[in-house]
């Protein structure tokens, strides 16, 4: 069995495709952003899969058969970066999807099923949970099953994914869990990630702005829920040019300098000091008693497995309060991921959290990176200046 999960923060060891695979068909743009998408309709086994994992999505159906079909042609699933990326494409705005593969011979519904329910015992969920199942057979027997699942704390009326250079884009969305605060932050193509004017009126949420330079535009609704504040919807624009019709990885700043670091922490507060230098900010300094209490944080999102600023014993300003630390300002990223360097990819990848390692009134830091049993890391990077 094989299986990931990715997120604006959270992902997963990356997989390496095969050196024999075929190249994967060209992506498909929706032409809106949007959610729910109505399911269609599948064979009553896929439909019974799809049901036990949660609500059925079609956009999360197309993207787990483009997981099968490129285990068909003998690649590997689809890395945490990728799996977001097609995500966008299949017009889904929703943050932090979890993909799941298993494959064998022999594999009938009922070991399918019991492995699935495996899966989903590791999730905690705060919304509606929404899945899309895929199933294929090799010539030889092999059966392949792929399921993408994600967390729907909100829904997006349809939000165009190409609009001109300058053109003015209404956002509208509705909560489907309590939020107390909203925001937008948008990434262009150039420049820092930018909050712009939004309102939140009960569960409803606006906002309007201008994609005024050419290229790809990450926009991303950032909701304070009871975790604490989360990505709960993101979609991409390209302003003045066609979406790529393929995915190209691209390193995050900083990640070089994980290279002969003395273990996860320091690999960590290299690449986050590495990424500052790479926008001429100072050095973090790091921070004995911030890093205590990073450290405490990351063992209780293991307990409650859940990425979250708030998973127990409050929020950030709540928990330097209760140790008695004073600072001027605070805050704080958190992630999963596979390695280390993953982590580190998805917080430059989210646009809040960038703009978070990017502050330029932190001057120190608590950094935390503790292993589960599985291997993976959890990591917390609390900030005060």
């Amino acid at each position: 069995m094989r299986s990931w999960w990715a997120s604006g923060v959270l992902g997963a060891a990356l997989a390496s495709a095969g050196a024999a695979a075929a190249e994967p068909p060209a992506l498909t743009w929706e032409a809106t952003t949007r959610s729910p998408q109505p399911p269609k309709a599948v064979s009553p086994e896929i439909a019974a899969l799809a049901a036990r994992c949660g609500s059925a999505d079609a956009a999360l159906a197309a993207v787990a058969q483009r997981n099968v079909e490129r285990q068909l042609q003998g690649g590997e699933i689809m890395p945490p970066d990728e799996l977001s990326f097609t995500l966008r494409a299949a017009g889904a705005p929703h943050a932090w999807p979890r993909g799941w593969s298993i494959s064998g011979r022999g594999l009938g519904p009922a070991e399918i099923g019991a492995r699935i329910d495996g899966w989903l015992s590791g999730w905690t969920t705060l919304g509606v949970r929404r899945c899309g199942v895929a199933q294929a057979k090799k010539p030889d027997g092999t059966v392949i099953v792929s399921a993408i699942g994600v967390d729907a704390l909100a829904d997006l009326s349809p939000l165009p994914t190409t609009a001109r250079v300058g053109q003015w884009v209404t956002l509208e969305g509705t909560m489907r869990v309590p939020a107390t605060a909203a925001k937008v932050v948008l990434l262009g193509p150039r420049g820092a990630p930018k909050t712009v004017l939004s309102s939140l009126s009960g569960a409803r949420l606006r906002s309007s702005f201008a994609v005024d330079q050419p290229g790809s535009w990450l926009v991303q609704v950032l909701a304070t829920v009871s975790t604490g504040p989360r990505p709960v919807l993101e979609a991409m624009i390209f302003a003045g040019s066609a979406p790529p019709g393929r995915f190209v990885r691209a390193a995050a700043p900083g990640e070089e300098a994980a290279k002969g670091a003395q273990g996860d922490e320091d690999a960590m507060l290299r690449m986050m000091n590495a990424a500052r230098a790479s926008e001429r900010l100072p050095a973090l300094a790091r921070d004995a008693a911030l890093a205590a209490l990073a450290r405490a944080h990351s063992e209780e999102m293991i307990k409650a497995k859940m990425v979250g600023h708030d998973v127990g014993s409050g929020d950030p300003a709540a928990r330097l309060r209760a140790a008695g630390y004073e600072a001027t300002i605070a805050g704080e990223n958190v992630a999963s991921s596979g390695t280390t360097e993953g982590a580190h990819r998805a917080i430059w990848a989210s646009p809040s959290h960038r703009g978070n390692l990017l502050d330029r009134r932190y001057r120190r830091t608590g950094v935390a990176v503790v292993r589960d049993p599985s291997g993976r890391v959890w990591v917390t990077q609390l900030l005060a200046g």
